[in-house]
């Protein structure tokens, strides 16, 4: 809205004389301003809401990457503790397969030693042995002794040898899980900084929302209030043109009581004349003329013709400025042409309206009107009006039904009031045939 309008209007309704004025030239212009705020109120609201929504929206995105944040961060602490767990496992099978490793040396190195030993007795060969031994059964029980020893011993060393590699396969396998649990944990930790870099964006975005809200409310309530004064503005205005509505309604009710007792008086006068010629035997007095009814106008156009196309006005056209219609369509002037309008006697500074959009087409002095001005409003519609004091449009100038055009003066005849004619393709066309 414009605020310099809005400061206007507000001072107005701190000064009733300048709300009177502010009236006078456009009384639609609060309206439409108060109109407008309505519509920047509505559009904030909708925004507004809109934003709450995003908002909204964003919030549990947060609290989604919160969950999605912990899930990882739960899932990335049970990975580390099953590859410590496996790392000690891989530690403790490693140390098995050392033991064993080492005890398979040992008994390869007690098996050599024995074997070292039989050959320096010169017992590598059990035939040698036997035949050797002073005592064939003795000869017998050691052959047996030695071999039991040297199987027991091999047997041990290929037990030994199998544990060797099944702790081997082991703790390859575990080496290959370790390598897994670590491509694990690195995906989750780049997952974990995703997740935090989505969450720090969104963040980001709703405290940019929040503060744009925050904004826009404190606009919203400011407009609220603007609506407010504009309100009570309109209040006032609609109170001071419904009392002015009122004066003229007096006022017309008292020139029509004027014009009544005037017509009662001269009608009493005539009765007293008539008796008296009676009374002297004289012959009555012709009966005086009587002026033509005078017609006052009261209802002036206003904001309500705006937007409307001309032809569809006929029949409930308003004229354009207030007063007592002094000289009819058709009617003989004094100087012997007859009135191709309507003349208006009204005092001088009254506002003068257009009747209907149109545009400005003729605006400047007119010799034998005065200062007159031509509005064309389409359709081959033209309306004419000369004898103003003061004009406020200017030639091509688009204007409104309502719109002030100027202030009342006088035309070159010295006539005071404004006169109005409606022409349709050049024609002229009794405007009264067009009013309510």
């Amino acid at each position: 809205m414009n605020k310099l309008l809005l400061l206007t209007l507000l001072a107005a309704a701190a000064n009733p004389a300048l709300a009177a004025g502010n009236t006078q030239s456009d009384p639609a212009a609060p309206q439409r301003d108060l109109q407008a705020v309505r519509k920047e109120i509505s559009t904030l609201q909708q925004d507004i809401a809109k934003k709450e929504v995003v908002r909204q929206q964003a919030a549990s995105a947060i609290a989604e990457s919160e969950e999605a944040l912990q899930e990882t961060h739960q899932a990335l602490s049970a990975l580390e503790q099953k590859k410590g767990s496996s790392s000690n496992q891989l530690e403790q099978y490693q140390q098995e397969l050392q033991a064993i490793r080492f005890k398979v040396a040992e008994t390869r190195q007690r098996v050599g030693k024995l074997l070292q030993g039989s050959y320096k007795r010169g017992q590598h060969d059990a035939m040698a042995l036997m035949f050797n031994q002073a005592d064939p059964n003795q000869a017998g029980r050691d052959l047996t002794y030695y071999t039991h020893i040297s199987r027991a011993q091999q047997q041990q060393i290929e037990k030994l040898h199998e544990q060797e590699i099944q702790l081997a396969a082991v703790a390859e396998r575990l080496e290959d899980e370790l390598v897994r649990l670590g491509r694990l944990s690195a995906d989750k930790v780049r997952e974990k900084r995703q997740l935090q870099a989505a969450k720090n964006q969104r963040l980001a975005q709703a405290t940019q929302l929040d503060a744009s809200i925050k904004a826009q409310q404190g606009k919203l309530l400011q407009l609220k209030e603007d609506e407010k004064q504009l309100a009570n503005l309109i209040a006032r205005i609609n109170a001071d043109l419904e009392r002015r509505r009122q004066d003229a309604m007096r006022k017309a009710a008292e020139r029509k009581k004027a014009r009544e007792e005037a017509n009662r008086l001269a009608a009493e006068k005539r009765r007293q004349q008539v008796a008296e010629a009676k009374k002297q035997g004289k012959a009555p007095p012709p009966e005086p003329k009587s002026p033509p009814p005078v017609e006052t106008v009261d209802d002036v156009v206003d904001g309500s013709a705006a937007g409307k196309a001309f032809r569809s006005l006929q029949g409930k056209l308003k004229l354009p400025v207030s007063g007592d219609i002094a000289g009819r369509f058709g009617a003989r002037r004094g100087e012997g042409n007859s009135w191709k309008g309507i003349y208006i006697r009204t005092t001088a500074g009254t506002p003068v309206r257009a009747v209907a959009d149109g545009t400005v087409v003729y605006a400047d002095w007119l010799r034998g009107f005065g200062n007159a001005m031509i509005v064309d409003h389409g359709g081959g519609y033209l309306t004419v009006y000369t004898g103003f004091g003061t004009m406020v449009r200017g030639n091509g100038a688009p204007i409104r039904g309502g719109d002030v055009l100027g202030t009342s003066g006088s035309m070159e005849s010295g006539e005071t009031g404004l006169y109005f004619e409606l022409r349709y393709l050049g024609r002229p066309i009794n405007p009264l045939s067009w009013a309510r």
